[in-house]
């Protein structure tokens, strides 16, 4: 494996911790708290573009140890199953497609030189795209009486939050 690779990963992991030590995740919450005054359904789909994005130039550990201690607040600030919010948003952790820097394997392929990075970003966008409209359509359909995600769980706190309104 290139060092290359190993130094990808190894710097997302950084990048997670600094985001976490220098205030950064706290500021990032601040940024997305009118995501409360949305539909529920509204605020999980932002919510999934986000991170699909963001994942796409820091690593998927980055992106979800970076977002997860936010977004979890927040569904239970609007009272919000709260896996109704992480779990499509870890789903779309994994759709880095476009990008060398987005997860190892692109950087192993884009190492060997025989693709190049706007070739990348042509194939993936469509691949990011359909993959956001699956997890949104799977966990709208089938997720919420699998996961039974249209009540507030027990386990969740209650906090006052921005209205009460349930999914």
């Amino acid at each position: 494996m290139p060092w290359k690779v190993a130094l990808l990963v190894g710097g997302g992991f950084a990048l997670a911790e600094g985001t976490e030590v220098s205030g950064l995740s706290l500021w990032v919450a601040q940024l997305l708290t009118p995501l409360g005054d949305l539909p529920v359904f509204a605020t999980i789909t932002v919510a999934c573009i986000i991170v699909t994005t963001v994942t796409e130039v820091a690593s998927n550990a980055a992106t979800i140890t970076i977002f997860l201690p936010i977004l979890s607040p927040l569904a239970e600030a609007i009272q919000v199953n709260p896996l109704y919010v992480l779990i499509p948003t870890t789903l779309c952790t994994s759709f880095s497609f476009l990008l060398p820097v987005s997860n190892p394997p692109n950087a192993i392929v884009y190492a060997y030189g025989h693709i190049s990075t706007v070739d990348m970003v042509k194939a993936g966008l469509g691949v990011n795209i359909i993959g956001v409209l699956a997890v949104l359509l799977a966990v709208g359909t089938w997720g919420v009486p699998l996961f039974s995600l249209d009540t507030y769980p027990g386990w969740a706190p209650v906090l006052p939050g921005f209205n009460s309104t349930a999914p």
